[in-house]
Parts: C-alpha cells; sequence; structure tokens
C-alpha cells in the first residue's frame, strides 16, 4: 500500500478458536459473546461460520456455543440432538432445544485483546486523513471489483480513459483472502487482495470501488479506507443506502442524500424511473465530481468501470471452477 497503516492483520479464526477454547465443562457462551469478546457483536454471524468449520472439537468445545436466546443452534459434528446430548453430559439442562436457566450457565468472562476494537481504532484514525478535495485532472477511471470461491478471491481492476470514455486495460489476479467478511470491516478482507492492482495505477487515475464512500455509518466506508490507504482518487458506487436520506431536490436522476443537513453523496439513476445506485465521494474526491466522473460512465444501472469489472471478476471466477 501507497501510504496508511502496515500493521499485520490479526488472525480472526485463531482468535475465535482461542475464545471458544475458554468456555469450561457445564458452562456454555453465544454467538453474540463471543463476538463481543472479539471486539463487536456485528461479528456473531462470523463466530457462527468459524464453528461450522472447527476441526478440533476437543480443544475448541464449539457444542458449548449457543444462540443469544438459549437455542441450542447446529452442530456440524453430528446436528442439534448430538448437540443437546453432548451438553446433558456436561449438567446443561435444555427443554424444547432450549437452554433452560442460560443466566446461570452462561460463560462470558473472556481473556481477550479485543482485536476488531484495534481494527475499528485503525479506520478512525485512517479517517483524519481523509479528504474531499481533488487535486489536478482526471485522465483515467478504474472500476474494481473482487469475486469469491469460499476464500478464493478473484480481483479484477478495469480501466478507461476519461475523456472518451474508451476502455484501456484490463488486469486480473487471484489471491486467498486471509481476513473473513465481517460486516463494516470489508476493507480489512478486501485491500490487501487489491494492493498490486491499484498499484498499476498513475496519480492522475481515480478508482471507483463497489461500495460505499462517506455514504457510510462510520462516514468512513471501503472506498474511502482504500483511497486513504492507496493515496488515490476514489468514488463509493453502492447498491444499498445504509445511512443518509434522500431528498427531492435535484434532478430525478440525480438526488442528493443528505447527512446531517449537508449533501454527502447522490441517488443516482438511469432514467426517469431505474433502480438507483448510491454514489459519494472516497477520497480526493467532492461528492459533486464523484457525481459527475459516474454519469460520464453511466451506460447502464451501474457505470461501466464497475460494472465491466464485476464482470471479468465473475467470468474469472467462473473458468477457474470449471476446470
Amino acid at each position: 500500500m501507497r501510504s496508511g497503516s502496515s500493521k499485520p492483520l490479526p488472525d480472526l479464526w485463531k482468535e475465535t478458536y482461542d475464545l471458544v477454547a475458554q468456555v469450561p465443562r457445564g458452562r456454555v457462551t453465544t454467538y453474540g459473546a463471543v463476538a463481543k469478546a472479539l471486539g463487536d457483536v456485528v461479528a456473531s454471524r462470523f463466530v457462527g461460520l468459524a464453528m461450522s468449520r472447527n476441526d478440533d472439537i476437543v480443544r475448541v468445545p464449539c457444542r458449548r456455543v449457543v444462540q443469544t436466546d438459549g437455542y441450542v443452534g447446529g452442530y456440524t459434528g453430528g446436528g442439534p440432538q448430538k448437540k443437546i446430548r453432548l451438553l446433558k453430559l456436561e449438567g446443561i439442562h435444555i427443554k424444547d432445544m432450549k437452554v433452560l436457566d442460560l443466566d446461570h450457565v452462561i460463560f462470558d468472562h473472556f481473556v481477550t485483546s479485543y482485536p476488531l476494537r484495534a481494527l475499528r481504532r485503525q479506520q478512525r484514525s485512517l479517517k483524519k486523513c481523509l479528504s474531499l478535495q481533488r487535486q489536478g485532472d482526471i485522465e483515467t477511471v478504474a472500476g474494481i471489483d473482487i469475486a469469491y470461491e469460499a476464500d478464493r478471491a478473484y480481483a479484477a481492476l478495469v480501466s478507461f480513459d476519461y475523456r472518451s470514455g474508451r476502455e484501456l486495460d484490463r488486469n486480473v489476479i487471484v489471491g486467498r483472502a486471509k481476513f473473513p467478511y465481517v460486516p463494516t470491516y470489508l476493507a480489512f478482507r478486501e485491500l490487501p487482495l487489491i494492493s498490486n492492482l491499484v498499484g498499476t495505477l498513475d496519480k492522475n487515475a481515480v478508482l471507483m470501488y463497489d461500495g460505499n464512500g462517506i455514504l457510510h455509518p462510520e462516514g468512513f466506508g471501503i472506498a474511502s479506507q482504500a483511497g486513504v490507504e492507496f493515496g488515490i482518487s476514489t468514488i463509493g458506487v453502492a447498491k444499498k443506502l445504509l445511512c443518509g436520506n434522500v431528498s427531492m431536490a435535484g434532478s430525478r436522476s440525480a438526488q442528493p442524500v443528505m447527512i446531517n443537513g449537508v449533501a454527502s453523496g447522490y441517488a443516482l439513476s438511469k432514467g426517469r424511473t431505474g433502480k438507483p445506485v448510491y454514489v459519494s465521494p472516497g477520497h480526493a474526491m467532492s461528492p459533486e465530481l464523484a457525481l459527475e466522473v459516474c454519469q460520464r460512465f453511466l451506460t447502464y444501472r451501474i457505470p461501466e468501470p464497475t460494472r465491466i469489472a464485476h464482470i471479468v471478476a465473475e467470468t474469472a471466477r467462473a473458468e477457474a471452477t470449471q476446470k
């Protein structure tokens, strides 16, 4: 990466298994409690995925992880009924698939370093470097997207000439995503995968990312983090609105998205009744210029750089899985 932090990412899989290994016999914990011990309850779904992939049930007693409401949930090692049998052998009382007196048997006193909290602090530190000012002319616009087959990643970057709209180049790299998908931490999964691709762009390029810029609950989505870390102008193009309110002001095809009374992005649609995408500056880009760039490449619903990058990434994934 051209700038930003070079701190190594935590091994969230190992961290999760180490936490569950702390749950003693005769006690249970919950997916949410483990996620909180990782540093953020939004990781609850990932904890469930990690338990389903656990291959060391002696050291990591995944049978002792239940749902927040007390229901036992699934168990890859033999299904819910086997999970119930094993828990009952440890003295856990269960009725109708639900742990009784959960408050008395819950374990949540984990010894932990809260790795996700550290990553959130890192994001907020990077946010201090965020700029909404573009310096210099735009020569190229590049779209980027990643297709996944489990943890196998196929990242595509497609570049276009800004003035003519002509496609210039396509590049694909294949790698393994070492960090899992956790909502609002997507940048830590994807940015290491695309670093070499982005490194081929010059300082006059703009990177269009399939994700949010400042239209984000933290005001710093993946497009913003990519811009700051790579030191490049970026635009976020998202299919869902995570925050803000769409104003009726403006044209029918480009309506401002307001956050705290400020137009932070735009709902951009093709035609009068088209389903919009949500455009916002990532870094080194104003909301108005981000809109202008996207409008220049709007042939279909998704601006061409990210639309074509998505097609190229999916094609690479499909071709690899057919071999």
